[in-house]
């Protein structure tokens, strides 16, 4: 029986694009750049506050004067970084919202121990899941910040499995990335992907999960998701 269902946060559990969007593109302008289409900036999400802002200045100075590498660009990434933690831990919930099926499915497996494990940092995560009134459903909550490294290493679910007790078999990753199929298999455990969130279709059916599911609802009757 699986006893453990772990969930990414970002396009799998909230839809958070237009806050990281707005907090990407006011970043931007302050250091005197002009903005990036949200929907670009919801293609960098996933992988850390470094490897978001990384990308959105990418989009910005690739063929301005910065070059990559040089001490000015790396102080540029230092204060945009700071710039963007700043303003985005002030609107973390101004349009961010729970995926239509969510709550339900949460409830639904209320009986089962609940994780979430993510690469956004742990204090934005917390603050995210309390204000949507979800936080008491995770027993774990796993930042990118936490100390360990970020998905898709393994280490973060490996310390979700130990504090819960439970045995890779019977533990299930859902996730909306290759990324996260890629951290499923790392620590060897099952992996379930969504559609709807920010990954793109043709790179979730490369890294071949276990199981794909169009809408979070249909995890209920998942077949890794029976008692058996």
């Amino acid at each position: 029986m699986n006893q453990l269902i772990l969930y990414d946060l970002d396009g799998t559990l909230i839809d958070s694009r237009r806050d990281i969007a707005d907090a990407v593109n006011w970043t931007l302008r302050e250091i005197g750049f002009g903005e990036l289409p949200a929907d670009r900036i919801s293609g960098f999400i996933g992988n850390g506050v470094k490897n978001l802002m990384q990308h959105a200045l990418g989009g910005v100075t690739g063929s301005a004067r910065l070059k990559p590498g040089t001490p000015s660009n790396a102080s540029l990434l230092e204060r945009s970084i700071k710039l963007f933690r700043a303003r985005y831990g002030g609107h973390l919930l101004e349009h961010t919202r729970l995926y239509p099926s969510v709550p339900k499915v949460l409830e639904c497996f209320r009986n089962r121990k609940q994780a979430v494990i993510t690469n956004k940092p742990e204090d934005f995560s917390l603050t995210i899941l309390k204000g949507l009134g979800v936080e008491s459903y995770f027993f774990q909550v796993v930042g990118g910040d936490r100390g360990f490294p970020k998905k898709p290493a393994p280490e973060g679910v490996l310390e979700i499995l130990k504090q819960g007790g439970v045995a890779p078999s019977e533990a299930v990753l859902v996730g909306d990335s290759a990324t996260d199929i890629e951290t499923a298999r790392n620590a060897k455990i099952s992996v379930v992907a969504v559609t709807y969130g920010f990954g793109k279709r043709e790179e979730i059916e490369s890294a071949k999960p276990d199981e794909i599911v169009e809408d979070l609802e249909e995890l209920i009757k998942c077949p890794l998701l029976q008692n058996r």
